[in-house]
């Protein structure tokens, strides 16, 4: 369970500390004063990634050289401290040189208003969502994803160097080396969405009768990848880059049998993605044994009154809370810290 957190310089927070008393925390206050960029420091803390930005430097307040987050829980302290060259990460006064050292230890799950770009997005904010959430519950993926990437660069390279006429020796090689991780990376997603889709289903029904259903959709078959990367050598040099692989992969939301994206409503669409979360946090719990931090930041707009019951009521017991909305909530197990704009 997370105690306290201590920002500095980060967003709206010139300095900030927080004590989380108990299971359930409810952030309040004005407009402006910083009830996200606390969530937000919260989840950076665990994953060293924002879920506003894909350029984390605009977390650090205007005009100061770096910002910095320290979390304490019952058991460790994090920090990470961000500048304009780069973040370093420590556990318990110990820099973790990888950051792959340091993600997966400290168990957050987020649902943020961003989150619906995994049903309205694109397929890469899905394989974002993917690749974030499983690298940190099986670290292999990490390793494959890294080779994947490293492999998928030099084969861009030299697609942009080679003509039809030259010879393809290291074009196949360089292809057999994409299909030996990509294959992996294929079979580790479909384990992960088959996994999430049991328990997302479970968890849509406590709000909803509606069908509903996650689909992985690879780009390409793990049998078919390396045949399909041989099959399109020349159209892939006139194009100069890699047009099929895991890089294009993508996962579908089902809603009573269409793709949710233009068939169910935005509250709809927002309950699934509620729902989604619920299941990764249930995911986490079975594969870890671990008991995960919930962070819902302005969770309960677009729900009517009584699902926003329904969803308080729902909310697993077990696990640490931490949620902001401008919507008064009540219950004596429930901390109100009230935050003031700085």
């Amino acid at each position: 369970m997370i105690k306290k957190i201590n920002l500095k310089q980060l967003r709206n927070h010139q300095a900030i500390e927080l004590s989380f008393e108990k299971p359930f925390a409810y952030i309040h206050g004005l407009n402006g004063s910083g009830k996200t960029s606390i969530l937000e420091a919260i989840y950076f803390c665990a994953t060293t990634k924002s879920h506003r930005t894909n350029d984390e430097k605009e977390m650090i307040q205007t005009g100061e050289p770096f910002a910095s987050v320290k979390l304490w829980t019952d058991e460790h302290r994090y920090e990470v401290v961000l500048s304009k060259t780069g973040k370093r990460a420590s556990i318990d006064g110990v820099e973790k040189r990888k950051i792959s050292d340091f993600i997966g230890h400290l168990r957050i799950v987020m649902f943020a208003p961003e989150d619906l770009e995994l049903i309205q997005g694109s397929p890469q904010d899905r394989r974002q969502f993917i690749d974030l959430e499983w690298m940190q519950l099986h670290k292999p993926y990490l390793k494959y994803l890294n080779t994947y990437k490293q492999v998928l660069k030099q084969r861009n390279s030299l697609l942009k160097k080679i003509t039809l006429d030259d010879d393809f020796t290291f074009l196949n090689i360089l292809g057999e080396q994409l299909y030996e991780v990509g294959v992996k990376i294929i079979e580790e997603r479909r384990q992960f969405i088959e996994e999430l889709n049991h328990l997302f289903k479970e968890a849509y029904q406590r709000f909803s009768s509606h069908k509903v259903e996650l689909i992985y959709a690879p780009d390409v078959d793990e049998k078919a990848f390396l045949n399909v990367l041989k099959k399109n050598q020349k159209q892939d040099i006139l194009y100069q880059t890699t047009q099929s692989g895991p890089h294009r992969d993508d996962f579908i939301f089902r809603f009573n049998g269409f793709d949710a994206k233009g068939y169910a409503s935005q509250g709809e669409q927002r309950l699934m993605v509620i729902a989604v979360k619920l299941a990764l946090l249930a995911l986490i719990k079975k594969k870890t044994n671990q008991h995960v931090t919930l962070l819902l930041d302005d969770v309960l707009s677009e729900l009517d009154e009584e699902r926003q019951k329904l969803f308080l009521t729902e909310l697993p017991k077990e696990h640490q809370i931490i949620m902001n909305s401008t919507h008064p909530i009540e219950g004596a197990h429930i901390q109100m810290i009230y935050v003031k704009k700085e």
